[in-house]
């Protein structure tokens, strides 16, 4: 899927779904550019994702899509205020990989997570200790070793999560300080 028929997506409509495979990361780039907010999102295994978008009727993503339909129409590049400088050199796309994780991060919460490696770990344990006790010293191996490596996510887990989702966050901040809104009133100062 091009750019081209990706923005075609998002017109106005109040809500948008966008079915791609190999585009993701500029699906979301170009969704924020034009105003929307991901509401959901699905992955299928044949690498099939489908992406459920709202508008997003704030003023500054009113402001955002109307700048991005402007330069798309001049020129062809929706992504030119918000286009990476030497000062702060992060694309939209990376900045859409960051919305894409956040995202992730709220629709499983840490609690869902971690009940979630808990219970696995338990399982991986009780698996273990029932293949001991039948001579399957292969398979009791395998469950303890995995019992061990979840019990290791379930302590080191949430301080990876928390720094990934800081490093999202920090990303996303970065972006919208390069974001460039040009103004006679303010000289070209930035919005």
């Amino acid at each position: 899927m091009k750019d081209h028929q990706i923005i075609a997506h998002f017109d106005g409509s109040p809500e948008v779904k966008v079915v791609t495979q190999t585009r993701m990361r500029p699906v979301l780039a170009i969704a924020h550019e034009f105003g929307y907010v991901m509401t959901s999102c699905r992955f299928r295994t044949s690498g099939v994702a489908s992406f459920m978008f709202a508008r997003d009727d704030s003023e500054l993503a009113r402001r955002r899509a109307a700048w991005a339909r402007y330069h798309y129409e001049i020129n062809g590049a929706w992504w030119a205020t918000a286009a990476p400088r030497p000062t702060d050199p992060i694309s939209p796309i990376a900045a859409g990989e960051a919305r894409l994780g956040l995202y992730t991060y709220e629709k499983w919460p840490l609690r869902r997570y971690m009940r979630m490696v808990a219970a696995f770990t338990v399982v991986a344990v009780v698996a273990g200790v029932w293949f001991l006790s039948s001579d399957a010293l292969p398979a009791a191996v395998f469950c303890l070793l995995s019992a061990l490596g979840s019990g290791a996510l379930l302590i080191w887990g949430p301080g990876i999560r928390a720094k990934k989702e800081v490093e999202y966050r920090q990303t996303l901040d970065a972006f919208d300080r390069q974001r460039l809104f040009w103004s006679y009133d303010e000289g070209g100062g930035v919005g």
